[in-house]
């Protein structure tokens, strides 16, 4: 692991311009503009919490060794922030902002960010799902977190002014009997995360969003290009209303459902999916407030994506 220099996060992948192999977009209500921002962080708690570039599990690893802030690799824009679990959960959870700052770089460095500050706060309970739009595979009729790997590595790819992007490699994955990579993107101005999955698995991977009671299931009506699965309701932990959106390539998904804890796509086999997921807050700056303005930002994303 080292430390990151602000010439070290525009300087090294200079050039890269879709880092997953998705045309990353700014969500439609906005276009990217000198406010926006994107940023990228991993924070080494056994180093005062300083962003570091590349972090990978020692051998012996648990959950809840924290020795990096918020128990893995994070991505924000001025819109939302993301984090991943780095271990065999591998779900995605959500930091909601009050701020179009970049936070990630300060946070669970000793705070509680499970409690609102300022800047916002953690807004998902993800428990057994794949929470907001994490991979997993699926396995006799239901989707499961993608499990235990020899190893967990994070790396900051991409950390400029309005663009951040985080790949993470699980190091044979007892699920896929073989490494898998996962790529992780966002531009500044942009409510959704592009996510690009590479490696072979045993079982058809999945991804998919957490079920709270609170919440209405929408999905598209069409069956090819990009489609959409999401969920809107009083889910947060606040609570209020939050989110939670995948979109996703038709040809690419074989089938989608719901089970106990996701509503979620399964991928078809041999496929190495590139989708995005999205969460949408209500108390974000300009947020969506109601279930009629979410569905209308879904169809926007959607017909954007289309149009590409």
């Amino acid at each position: 692991m080292f430390t990151k220099t602000p010439a070290q996060r525009s300087a090294f992948y200079l050039g890269l311009l879709t880092v997953t192999g998705l045309s990353l977009i700014g969500c439609a209500e906005t276009n990217v503009s000198a406010i926006d921002r994107a940023s990228a962080d991993i924070g080494d708690l056994t180093n005062d919490g300083v962003s570091i570039d590349y972090f990978k599990t020692p051998e012996g690893y648990k959950r809840g060794d924290k020795l990096i802030a918020y128990e893995g690799p994070g991505w924000e824009s001025d819109k939302t922030a993301f984090r991943l679990y780095l271990d065999g959960r591998n779900a995605l959870d959500i930091f909601g902002k009050k701020t179009p700052d970049m936070v990630l770089e300060t946070v669970g460095r000793g705070d509680d960010y499970h409690a609102m500050a300022g800047w916002g706060m953690d807004i998902l309970k993800v428990g057994n799902s794949l929470g907001a739009g994490g991979f997993g595979v699926f396995e006799n009729g239901e989707v499961r977190q993608i499990g235990s790997a020899q190893s967990y590595s994070a790396s900051i790819l991409k950390d400029t002014e309005n663009e951040a992007a985080v790949k993470v490699v699980h190091s044979k994955s007892e699920s896929c009997q073989d490494d898998v990579t996962a790529t992780y993107s966002i531009l500044g101005g942009s409510r959704i995360s592009g996510i690009n999955i590479e490696g072979d698995c045993a079982l058809p991977f999945a991804a998919g969003l957490i079920i709270h009671p609170e919440t209405s299931s929408y999905q598209s009506s069409g069956n090819e290009g990009w489609q959409y699965k999401a969920r809107y309701g009083e889910q947060s932990l606040v609570p209020d209303n939050l989110g939670l959106a995948l979109f996703y390539k038709a040809d690419q998904v074989s089938m989608t459902g719901t089970d106990s804890d996701d509503d979620y796509i399964v991928f078809k086999p041999g496929q190495s999916p590139q989708y995005y997921t999205a969460a949408v807050w209500e108390q974000e700056q300009g947020g969506v407030t109601d279930a009629r303005a979410f569905q209308d930002w879904l169809e926007s994303i959607q017909k954007e994506l289309n149009q590409k």
